[in-house]
């Protein structure tokens, strides 16, 4: 009789301890606490019509397209360059697979540049989608730069959301901002 109970109660403790695990998402791996309210009103698609994001009304930006990726670039051009971030956002056709060889070969990627370090990453859930971020920093002799990689996958096609963050000046508002604008990416039916 007292097994019996013990394993109800063993099992009963698993189930709740899986069902109570969170899933990762992207503001754990860059650590934005999320308070900041950023004002992006500009929506811009993709060349192909496939996504679209948000961003400031005095962003530049640009698009590219070829055959298998169609890409958004933009920038706040107001800010000064040690305050400033590029965001990269790509649809790239084709699938990826996001397991411990993927996330070996990244991480080695960003290792075999001079003077980078991986500080944080992690396989996370992006708006209900399997993903792989991680959050990086280089040092030049000229420059510090942060950069984060979000990799999303679907089923014909990956996403690449990316930041790329120059200096530490507002570097904070600067990594919420960025998951900001990457929160933004909305699919066109």
């Amino acid at each position: 009789m007292k097994k019996g109970i013990r394993c109800a109660l063993l099992l009963a403790i698993t189930i709740v301890l899986v069902a109570c695990q969170q899933k990762l998402t992207l503001k754990d791996i860059v650590e934005c606490d999320g308070n900041v309210v950023f004002q992006h009103d500009k929506i811009i698609r993709d060349a192909k019509n496939y996504y679209e994001i948000s961003i400031g009304k005095d962003w530049k930006r640009e698009l590219f397209v070829d055959q298998q990726q169609s890409r958004i670039y933009a920038a706040d051009t107001t800010k000064n360059y040690s305050a400033s971030f590029l965001i990269d956002v790509t649809r790239f056709d084709g699938r990826i697979v996001l397991d411990s060889t993927f996330q070996k070969n990244i991480i080695s990627q960003i290792k075999s540049l001079p003077r980078s370090y991986v500080i944080k990453e992690g396989f996370i859930e992006f708006q209900e989608q399997p993903a792989y971020s991680v959050f990086s920093f280089q040092k030049t002799d000229t420059a510090v730069l942060y950069q984060i990689q979000c990799y999303v996958a679907a089923q014909d096609h990956y996403f690449l959301l990316s930041s790329n963050i120059h200096g530490n000046q507002n570097l904070s508002n600067n990594l919420c901002e960025s998951i900001s604008i990457f929160n933004s990416l909305n699919l066109i039916p």
